[in-house]
């Protein structure tokens, strides 16, 4: 019978486990203290005849934690930071920054939030991304969407690429700067 080799493992460790509750006096497994060593011992799954063959291992060190790998250039170590980007500001952000369209149910609409993203449905896929100001333009950025397949809906809102607040309106273009659709400002509450 062939056994895993992550299965006899598992099962060396659980009864090794299985003493760290035992009765007082009872022989127990302890943790080796830093730099102290492991015995282990691999259980194959087959020798030459088919059966199970232990393989006896040199002590393997306790891991001890070790610091992040310098850069070869500088030598020193340099922390990953993600940099928030500024939020939009300026008129057309505030402009823009609220519901357009989705007044009935299945109708498309886009959600500007005033830390630059953006996300929205065409009334069967959604979409969301990010935006910046452009002059009195908004462009949409990082744009992901969904693709659902929707006999009879108008997905013009999956090409937008640029929007432009005048009036109550939200005059939607696509990346050739032809008008593609509008959505009206809806007025709710955040």
């Amino acid at each position: 019978m062939k056994r895993s080799p992550a299965l006899v493992l598992a099962a060396a460790f659980a009864l090794a486990l299985a003493g760290c509750g035992a009765e007082p006096g009872a022989s127990t497994l302890e943790s080796p203290a830093p730099g102290g060593s492991l015995h282990l011992e691999i259980i194959e799954p087959t020798d030459a005849n088919g059966g199970p063959r232990a393989m006896p291992t040199s002590a393997v060190p306790a891991p001890t934690p070790t610091p992040p790998t310098p850069l070869p250039e500088s030598g020193a170590w340099v922390p990953t930071i993600a940099v928030p980007m500024p939020y939009p500001s300026g008129p057309a952000a505030a402009a823009v920054t609220e519901q357009w369209g989705g007044a009935t149910e299945g109708s498309p609409v886009l959600w500007f939030s005033d830390t630059g993203r953006f996300n929205g449905n065409d009334g069967c896929n959604s979409l969301a991304g990010s935006w910046v100001v452009d002059g009195a333009r908004i462009e949409l950025n990082d744009e992901i969407m969904t693709l659902v397949a929707c006999l009879g809906m108008d997905t013009w809102l999956s090409s937008a690429a640029v929007v432009q607040v005048k009036g109550d309106i939200l005059h939607v273009t696509n990346a050739d700067g032809r008008e593609i659709g509008t959505l009206p400002r809806l007025n709710v509450a955040h």
